[in-house]
């Protein structure tokens, strides 16, 4: 039997596009004689499409391509994920919410018809199988829309096992049973029942699937692969056999309106060990993988991953294939303040779409020192993008007369937002309208907890690239670029500290620049690291990093040496307790800004956006805090009570 997995860039919203892409698929799969073609989780409309799946209309719509694909159909067959909406033929059957049932949906198809199961149960369509399990954490929302299989079987009174029976497809004059599971039933070690876990790929194993599908739409995170890895041999471990398991996965980039996600393939065939052997090596793009009586099933070992490569595939490949979100062929208009932060978005916008789409401007005031803008200069110069200085100290004066035309005068701190304002607003703003382009926000991760920035101003833009980033991490991505993109020194090293973060005396420090010796008020290395634990998926919390620091194992646990720590003064326990409630404090009231964010492009486990949800809520200390903080006051210092 001869099997491909079409591992495709789904557009989310564009059905007719991503149809075409099937059919054309289909046909060459027609041409290498392949048997059966199988396509991503719902790769007819995409996956995140927020609220329009709660509309009939739009799901009846993607509904209606099925019969194009059905026609496409004959001699091979196919199967592939789309929306599919109960009409209702055996009575009113509602989803939780009252309205229509949806179903995430698996559709198999072969020579113009609907495949049949090795056991019909007059309840599910034929050819129709909708997902077992359906994720609901991170920015996963599929229990809003739709409803699950285990859902069906309590409806009508059935075991689960009687909903689960492998396809026959047609090999020749034989029946091929094909076991066809999406996403989430692969990641079931969590989902229990009995104290056991809902393991959908043993239960059609056992109904007689020699070979089982999983269609998915699974976002990249780091190391994803070795992830998808051990629950496939999860899976083995945990069956009284094992079959062949093919895995196909989307490629591209889909949002949920606060985060732009992408999808990194990875497809892969695993043998009867459990062990992958047939890799996709297209990782980020689109493949057509045959696999044929020839193919080799021998295991394989995969490359050993790299964070920072990994993460700035991510953003590069979130840029380059953002059209659904900014439109084809994008330009960009961005503020070079000579800062780390903006020269590496700067860099990324060239990478991924030329030096001809990106404009940098500079916005000095009388407090931008020569070398930021000199900074700047060379970044763009290196870059080779159209450079423009734009000088604002006229416009802050302007401001300031007329905000103070009542005599009320403004104060250093709204000078400083003021100037923000003008360049992000006056400046930035109205230069995107000017050129029809889009301008970026440059703030990370960091920042962004810590609302370290100007609403109206540096806070806004179209599109974050780097808010999923710590500081660290700019740093990290600023030397491979450097060191591996480029192979030289396109953005300045005198922007980069030490592994201490320390500067020398010609280095630029970080700084807003927007007053008299003004630095960042972050100890950078050791805030990166705090947020990461702060925020990470199986997240600590403030009372988790006090236990820590009173057991001495701090730098241990937050992956950092006793030298930065020491470097930062938290080595001291008061200096210790004053930065980190003034960091919780600041993070906890800077939540108004993060809702007003533009959407981030997802690096981490736990982005802000809608992968961390926080509500607007005072800052709240536990009875646990009160009685840590206590034991932290009396410690002389970081290793000895």
């Amino acid at each position: 039997m001869t099997i491909a997995l079409a591992q495709m860039d789904v557009i989310p919203g564009e059905p007719r596009l991503n149809v075409d892409k099937m059919i054309s698929m289909i046909q060459k799969a027609k041409q290498k004689s392949v048997d059966l073609i199988c396509f991503p989780e719902m790769c007819v409309g995409g996956y995140l499409l927020g609220d329009k799946f709660l509309e009939d209309a739009y799901c009846e719509e993607l509904m209606s391509y099925n019969d194009e694909l059905l026609d496409a159909s004959e001699n091979i067959a196919i199967c592939y994920g789309n929306i599919y909406v109960d009409q209702n033929k055996n009575g009113y059957h509602p989803n939780k919410d009252g309205r229509s049932r949806k179903y995430n949906a698996v559709y198999v198809m072969q020579n113009g018809s609907y495949v049949e199961r090795i056991e019909e149960n007059g309840i599910l369509p034929q050819g129709v199988q909708p997902k077992t399990l359906l994720p609901n954490y991170r920015f996963f929302d599929d229990e809003r829309y739709f409803f699950s299989l285990p859902d069906v079987a309590m409806d009508f009174g059935r075991n689960l096992q009687d909903l689960l029976s492998p396809f026959q497809i047609l090999i020749g004059n034989k029946k091929v049973p094909i076991g066809v599971e999406l996403c989430e039933d692969l990641w079931c070690h969590d989902y229990r029942c009995c104290g056991e876990p809902i393991n959908i790929t043993k239960i059609l194993i056992e109904a007689g699937a020699e070979k089982i599908i999983n269609l998915s739409a699974s976002p990249w995170t780091f190391m994803k692969n070795n992830a998808r890895d051990r629950r496939v041999k999860y899976l083995k471990d945990n069956s009284d056999k094992f079959v062949k398991y093919y895995y196909v996965n989307c490629v591209g980039v889909q949002n949920n309106g606060k985060n732009i996600i992408t999808f990194d393939g990875g497809s892969t065939v695993y043998n009867e060990k459990g062990d992958p052997c047939i890799l996709s090596n297209k990782g980020w793009e689109e493949d057509l993988m045959i696999i044929d009586k020839n193919s080799s099933f021998q295991s394989k070992v995969r490359e050993t991953g790299n964070t920072i490569r990994e993460k700035y595939k991510a953003i590069y490949y979130g840029l380059k294939q953002s059209g659904n979100i900014l439109g084809n062929d994008p330009k960009f208009v961005i503020g070079l303040s000579g800062g780390l932060d903006s020269s590496l978005v700067a860099t990324l916008l060239v990478l991924a779409f030329g030096k001809e789409k990106v404009i940098g401007v500079n916005m000095p005031s009388k407090y931008n020192s020569e070398k930021t803008k000199e900074a700047a200069r060379i970044l763009a110069h290196n870059l080779g993008i159209t450079y423009l200085v734009l000088p604002i100290e006229e416009m802050v004066k302007a401001n300031k007369n007329t905000l103070e035309k009542d005599d009320q005068l403004l104060s250093e701190f709204n000078l400083e937002n003021v100037q923000a304002k003008i360049r992000g607003t006056s400046i930035l703003s109205n230069l995107s309208a000017k050129y029809n382009c889009f301008f970026t926000n440059n703030g990370n991760k960091v920042e962004i907890a810590l609302g370290y920035a100007t609403l109206y101003g540096d806070w806004g833009g179209a599109i974050s690239p780097i808010g999923d980033l710590t500081k660290t991490e700019v740093v990290e991505m600023c030397n491979y670029i450097n060191n591996k993109v480029f192979r030289d020194e396109i953005i300045p090293k005198l922007l980069l500290p030490d592994s201490l973060w320390r500067f020398r005396k010609e280095q630029i420090e970080p700084t807003a620049e927007l007053k008299s010796n003004q630095v960042d008020p972050m100890k950078f290395g050791y805030h990166c690291k705090l947020l990461e634990a702060l925020t990470n998926y199986q997240k600590k919390t403030i009372e988790d990093i006090m236990q820590w620091y009173l057991e001495g194992v701090l730098h241990e646990k937050l992956g950092i040496s006793k030298k930065l720590m020491s470097r930062w003064e938290i080595t001291d326990p008061e200096e210790f307790i004053r930065d980190l409630e003034w960091f919780y404090n600041t993070i906890q009231k800077n939540v108004f800004k993060r809702v007003q964010a533009p959407p981030i492009i997802l690096t981490s486990k736990s982005s802000y956006g809608y992968d961390i949800r926080e509500s607007i809520l005072p800052i709240l200390k536990t009875k646990k805090f009160i009685e840590l903080k206590g034991k932290i006051a009396k410690m002389k210092n970081y290793d000895h009570m």
